[in-house]
């Protein structure tokens, strides 16, 4: 198996394209918005005898708790893959460049489901579960291609309601790139003050819809209500599923349900592009009254559809400075109560 850097985005594009399940986060315009934030980008195409069975974009991570690499949703593997050869492939790939960035772990978190044989994937190559989750591992997912009577009836009875309420009540704006964005972000620093978390940057998000806006890959709901801004969303997409990224809204009435009719709309609009899922992205484990994403469930759930739990981020230390930054993670997890 050889290793090649593959330099533009339609050969990455092509082969990403070609294979399931979806991801934006190893999609070109992902790596893009990580080199406008500062991160060095690389992207890895795996190749036997010629023909390429994997691809895997590794991001350099620079963080006062340690520098590492990272590898979001990937790698990506065609049928034809090696898994294992694939891994160690990359593994000793980046162990050599290491020393030259002060990387002191590579961090995985693969687009494989839970399983005993992708535990020992890693396992198998020196692999350690990682003190943080990177990005949503359970994930809910709805399928879209049906109609809408059918998305309507596997509701939850209560989430059908609010949305026949709702419609009378609240209009429901699709908009593009950065129109939606201007109206997307004062709703964001709302949610922010009202539930005190780190906010993402401006920049960071609007290099976001900048990049993806580029291929048409993003499209942003806006909800009013009584001609007020209530409620937006930023849906990124890739391949056939729109992924519910970003939420934002203003604190109303428990009577007014402009957050149902948002993500109705936001679906509504998926199946008009054609697409197939619609991914509503994080949800608390079962039983997980405590968790940061245990109240946000609940309204996701009522919509219908599926539970994917993807392998936990799997770490691989390649310094001693990965005891730094184990210990700072491992108490930063517990703050956060995941």
């Amino acid at each position: 198996m050889t290793i090649e850097e593959i330099t533009t985005e339609s050969a990455w594009q092509a082969f990403i394209g070609r294979h399931d399940p979806n991801t934006f986060l190893q999609s070109w315009a992902w790596g893009q918005v990580q080199q406008k934030d500062g991160e060095h980008v690389r992207h890895l195409g795996f190749f036997d005898n010629g023909i390429q069975v994997a691809c895997a974009q590794v991001i350099t991570v620079h963080a006062r708790r340690g520098n590492h690499y990272l590898i979001p949703h990937g790698p990506i593997f065609s049928p034809q893959a090696n898994q294992a050869e694939v891994v160690q492939g990359l593994t000793q790939y980046l162990t050599k460049e290491a020393s030259q960035e002060s990387a002191v772990c590579i961090r995985i978190a693969p687009l494989l489901e839970e399983s005993d044989a992708s535990k020992a994937l890693f396992g198998n190559l020196g692999y350690k579960p990682s003190p943080l989750h990177v990005h949503a591992e359970l994930t809910w997912v709805l399928d879209i291609n049906k109609s809408p009577d059918e998305l309507l009836s596997a509701m939850r009875k209560t989430s059908r309601h609010a949305i026949k309420k709702g419609e009378s009540e609240v209009l429901v704006e699709i908009l593009e790139s950065k129109a939606g964005f201007d109206r997307f972000w004062p709703l964001y620093e709302a949610t922010k003050d009202r539930h005190n978390f780190v906010p993402f940057s401006r920049s960071f998000m609007a290099a976001q819809v900048e990049e993806f806006g580029r291929t048409g890959s993003v499209y942003i709901p806006v909800a009013k209500y009584q001609g007020q801004d209530v409620a937006a969303a930023i849906i990124l997409i890739s391949g056939s599923t729109a992924f519910y990224y970003h939420g934002a809204s203003l604190k109303l009435s428990s009577g007014v349900p402009a957050a149902h009719v948002l993500q109705w709309y936001s679906i509504q609009e998926g199946r008009r592009r054609g697409l197939k899922q619609y991914n509503f992205w994080g949800i608390a484990p079962e039983g997980k009254n405590k968790h940061p994403f245990a109240g946000i469930t609940i309204f996701k759930k009522g919509f219908g559809g599926r539970a994917i739990n993807y392998l936990h981020a799997q770490d691989c230390p390649l310094s001693f400075g990965y005891k730094k930054m184990w210990l700072v993670e491992t108490i930063r997890k517990f703050r956060r109560g995941f």
